[in-house]
């Protein structure tokens, strides 16, 4: 059934004749390309992807590109030849030999001398919320986003720290930047508007919490994981008399990561290797769910990441990574590794100057990293025609302390990677070239998977970048990356 399968535009040579079609097979589209375009069962046909050329020849590659993707009917040979009067749009080179990175400490004035540091940059403005190992939450401002970090002004615009009755082990901004959510080693949830700072809510309803995530889908959804009586709490932030939306309860399995993968859907991980696809069910007066899809990998889910124009999951687990179709139980791509992957993520789209290209071309937008816990970074391009280039290794110099996180500036230009031993190293995503690299003065971190914050801004003449991470040490200092990239001239 059509209802079922993948939707693609089917185009002739000349770019004169197109069809819908829903299909999950290259045979399929094949079989249907002789129908649709009246052509002879003995005549050549290859499929090709209409903007690029690349050729379509795998189940897995097809099912791998965006919905309503335009594919080319070549027959008898036909080459394919770009549309005339277009241009390629690539990215704008960055000559790593101009960028640079530099090491920043701030020390801030807190009740407390010591524990964990959470920092968290605002998405859109140039502001970053700061938790320290005592009850309290600050905020601190610069006037642009290029001004030093040295130069920010540590603000009180309302008293959050009068609302916090432990320790603060997790904070998180949502999409847009007009609430902020801390989750207190007690269980008690915070979450107040900005910038006016009333608290919308404050409820203690968990034992602790591990993961707080917000819908990039509804900036008033967020969802968290309570580690001790394993389940995900769906919150709603909109105004109801319960905040509470729905509870997703799992008390035979225990949940390891989770992500949202639509605006009423959120993929849970479990230890066994379980992945399930929760749907929210929003029929009053009781909200339920439903589990939609399940898949399987082999061994502990480490991590999930959701791509949304190519409405793909990918997930991590022991020695392997595998993509996912909600339409399907079975896996679109694997890859195995020597080692056990702990973290993924999915390149983005690259944003210069207001444009917006890809990597390079197609295929990079479908570019999975991954990193393992051996100390390597594995760049994984599974629709890479060639076999040997579907896999790059990235290694900075010999660390091989297991890499514990994966954050990418909102540009895709860079790439940072840390591992367990707080040192980060960050990429250059053009030629994956290691361009900075410090260790941060941090402690023993226990179990907790260290963040990164990324605050990102572009002008004619430069595009600049600060990169933060948690810190578990003594002082009250807040540690991070800064640097400026100058933009090539047309």
């Amino acid at each position: 059934m059509d209802a079922v399968k993948k939707p693609f535009r089917l185009i002739s040579h000349d770019r004169r004749v197109q069809f819908g079609v829903g299909v999950d097979s290259v045979a399929e589209v094949i079989c249907k390309a002789r129908t649709l375009f009246n052509l002879g069962v003995d005549e050549n046909i290859e499929v090709v992807l209409e903007e690029d050329g690349t050729r379509v020849m795998e189940d897995g590659f097809l099912l791998l590109l965006e919905g309503h993707t335009k594919l080319m009917i070549l027959r008898n040979n036909t080459q394919w030849m770009q549309q005339p009067g277009t241009l390629e749009e690539v990215q704008r080179p960055v000559n790593v030999q101009n960028v640079k990175f530099n090491q920043v400490k701030r020390k801030i004035t807190t009740a407390d001398e010591s524990g964990c540091y959470i920092s968290r940059f605002h998405p859109k403005l140039p502001i970053l919320a700061f938790a320290g190992y005592s009850k309290e939450v600050l905020l601190l401002k610069a006037e642009s986003f290029g001004t030093p970090f040295s130069d920010w002004i540590q603000i009180y615009q309302f008293e959050l720290h009068s609302q916090i009755p432990k320790q603060v082990s997790t904070l998180e901004w949502n999409s847009i930047g007009t609430q902020l959510a801390a989750g207190c080693t007690d269980g008690t949830i915070v979450v107040w508007s900005y910038p006016n700072g009333e608290v919308l809510f404050k409820i203690r309803d968990c034992s602790q919490f591990e993961v707080m995530v917000w819908s990039p889908f509804r900036p008033d959804m967020l969802a968290s994981l309570d580690i001790d009586y394993n389940n995900v709490l769906i919150w709603s932030t909109s105004g109801e008399a319960n905040n509470l939306f729905c509870t997703i309860d799992r008390y035979d399995q225990e949940i390891t990561v989770i992500t949202w993968v639509a605006d009423n859907q959120v993929a849970v991980g479990f230890r066994s290797g379980l992945i399930e696809i929760c749907e929210i069910i929003e029929s009053l007066p009781a909200r339920t769910h439903r589990v939609s899809q399940k898949f399987r990998q082999e061994g502990e889910i480490a991590d999930l990441a959701w791509n949304e124009k190519l409405q793909l999951l990918a997930g991590a687990s022991n020695r392997c990574a595998q993509i996912w179709s909600k339409s399907s139980a079975f896996p679109v791509h694997s890859v195995q590794f020597a080692s056990t992957c702990n973290t993924l993520g999915w390149l983005p789209t690259v944003r210069t100057s207001g444009s917006i290209a890809p990597a390079t071309n197609t295929i990079d937008k479908r570019t999975l990293i991954c990193g393992l816990s051996n100390g390597v970074t594995v760049v994984w391009n599974p629709m890479e025609n060639d076999v040997a280039k579907r896999q790059k290794i990235l290694r900075e110099n010999s660390y091989d302390s297991p890499i514990d996180t994966l954050s990418f500036s909102s540009d895709g230009r860079f790439l940072a990677s840390m591992n367990e031993i707080s040192r980060i190293v960050i990429w250059a995503t053009e030629t994956w070239t290691p361009i900075s690299s410090c260790l941060l003065d941090a402690t023993e971190q226990g179990d907790e998977r260290p963040l990164m914050s990324w605050m990102y801004t572009d002008s004619n003449a430069v595009a600049t970048y600060k990169l933060v991470g948690n810190t578990y040490n003594s002082g009250n200092e807040i540690q991070l990356l800064e640097g400026a990239v100058p933009n090539p001239t047309d």
